[in-house]
């Protein structure tokens, strides 16, 4: 697996401060995996369509197919396997992309990009199946991490940054907490960004902590940022059926995508006139 990182933004126009913009982040969907909740997975694409689609916008935080894990595809040796087996692995992976983009044809134009999973086949070329899903849909390759910053512009001419640090994640410790002290990891890095988004260890939450800065007028202001985990729709456990997560006796996940509707208010507090980012969070 590598563990690329890359820099990205963007500029989203609003009319005016009623305007806002809602982002479903999804991610660890394992979609050609027998124990994706498929019917959860389309649940989850019918609401998301219910939103205005001017409204909305789309982060996928990985692992969108099951095959391959980053330690199988160490034994996946093209060397020791015949030349046709790996380019049925090949046709294969291409055509559960296919499958998806039509699965995900919603998000056209609104989907802001595809973060990489450890479940990410590499081909021949040395593209990846998450590269080759971004190219189909037409959206950007963001890699395992990423600082992402969304300029929001009202009035066409007021500015406000709101900042997304982006990662799949990591995972282990079966305690909520290590969840969450796993994302504020993420902080130590990019200490002042508005929203922090891990994926990888299938649970889903959104969890708000305030932190005090200093402004450019010499006052001291509380600012608000979210720790997140962006969910999964890989079940854990089912009748019968053998996983990784019953072996290891991790919890069921929250199956599930997140929501986030950022909107921005003026504070013209002590005279002066601040654009405030507000955040809700929709689990």
């Amino acid at each position: 697996m590598e563990t690329i990182y890359t820099v990205k933004s963007t500029t989203i126009k609003l009319k005016n401060f009623n305007d806002y913009r809602n982002i479903w982040f999804f991610g660890d969907v394992h979609r050609d995996a027998t124990s994706c909740d498929a019917e959860r997975w389309k649940y989850f694409l019918a609401k998301a369509a219910q939103d205005d689609p001017d409204k909305t916008l789309y982060l996928g935080m990985g692992d969108y197919h099951d095959l391959a894990s980053s330690r199988e595809q160490k034994h996946l040796n093209r060397n020791d396997l015949h030349e046709t087996t790996m380019e049925s692995l090949d046709e294969m992976v291409e055509r559960n992309n296919r499958d998806f983009c039509k699965e995900i044809k919603q998000m056209n134009g609104n989907l802001l990009g595809l973060i990489d999973g450890n479940h990410n086949w590499r081909f021949p070329n040395g593209v990846t199946a998450s590269e080759d899903l971004s190219n189909r849909m037409g959206c950007e390759h963001l890699g395992w991490l990423c600082h992402y910053t969304l300029t929001f512009m009202v009035d066409n001419h007021k500015t406000q940054a709101v900042d997304m640090v982006l990662c799949h994640g990591r995972a282990g410790g079966k305690r909520a907490g290590t969840s969450i002290n796993q994302v504020e990891d993420l902080k130590v890095i990019f200490p002042i960004a508005d929203i922090y988004v891990m994926g990888h260890d299938h649970n889903r939450g959104a969890w708000p902590i305030d932190v005090l800065y200093r402004t450019n007028h010499n006052t001291i202001k509380q600012k608000r940022q979210f720790l997140c985990r962006s969910g999964s729709f890989k079940r854990a456990y089912e009748n019968n059926k053998s996983t990784y997560e019953i072996g290891r006796l991790f919890r069921p996940a929250d199956l599930g995508a997140l929501k986030l509707k950022i909107q921005l208010h003026r504070d013209r507090d002590d005279g002066r006139d601040r654009i405030i980012t507000d955040i809700e969070a929709t689990i």
